[in-house]
């Protein structure tokens, strides 16, 4: 008897001051924290959502398929509108916002961007 798994999905807000948000499922080997601390060799990505705090999605930075489901999920979240900052010295977020995935950096912030006006 097999049994099928059901993709794992979370809803992110895509655009900062409204509600509108985006599903995006979760690649396998990403693991979604639901509590307490990143566990020992694992990074993490952290989406800020201000209606349902933080989402945390961690992997084993010394197993290659987890690092390539992170660089899956990394370019999905982009694609969804978020915008990643790496965390720097004492988990404090850079100004310097990413452009590629880079799996040495052991955190990562992800915020949804504001609207902008245009005429």
């Amino acid at each position: 008897m097999s049994t099928v798994c059901e993709p794992k999905t979370i809803s992110v807000p895509v655009m900062k001051g409204t509600t509108l948000r985006e599903d995006v499922e979760i690649p396998d080997g990403l693991q979604i924290l639901e509590h307490g601390e990143v566990p020992e060799h694992h990074h993490c990505f952290r989406i800020l959502d201000p209606e349902k705090g933080d989402e945390r999605l961690t992997w084993d930075n010394r197993c290659l398929q987890q690092i390539a489901a992170a660089k899956k999920a990394f370019v999905d979240l982009i694609k969804k509108g978020l915008k990643p900052f790496k965390v720097g010295v004492d988990g404090v977020a850079t100004s310097e916002a990413m452009s590629e995935f880079d799996p040495s950096a052991e955190e990562v912030l992800f915020l949804p961007m504001a609207p902008v006006a245009g005429g």
